[in-house]
């Protein structure tokens, strides 16, 4: 007789409750709220680096054509190749101080990336190599 009464409790207990439901829920929903907004700055910082490289990779590129061709390349034209490599929706500014010449020699100057939330990073261009380096806030 014991067995059958074990198991009828057992069918009876079986599943959860609507209550432990809620809390659950209730407590995956704080987790969320509170998680989502440093989620979304590490993915504008991930975007940020990957841009970065890229803009990196391009100055170096830059350096390079500049010595092949031997022709000099303005501020103007150095933003105007490394806007060609951002998203469509960042945006770069180039220090007027920066220059390449043709010998693929770099004057030093900044470089500043905006993403589209509006936070900005700056980085000093050194002289000669044109090696980016995130500049000290």
């Amino acid at each position: 007789m014991t067995g059958g009464l074990s198991r009828t409790l057992l069918a009876v207990r079986a599943g959860y409750s609507l209550l432990e439901v809620i809390v659950v829920v209730a407590i995956l929903g704080i987790a969320a709220t509170l998680s989502g907004p440093s989620i979304g700055r590490m993915i504008t910082s991930q975007q940020a680096q990957q841009v970065v490289r890229g803009v990196t990779t391009e100055m170096g590129a830059l350096r390079a054509e500049a010595f092949l061709s031997s022709a000099s390349l303005s501020a103007q034209d150095v933003q105007t190749r490394l806007d060609a490599h951002i998203p469509p929706d960042w945006r770069i500014e180039v220090d007027e101080a920066l220059r390449v010449a043709s010998s693929g020699y770099c004057t030093g100057g900044v470089v500043r990336l905006v993403a589209p939330s509006g936070r900005l990073w700056t980085f000093e261009v050194s002289d000669g190599d044109c090696a980016m380096r995130q500049a000290m806030s």
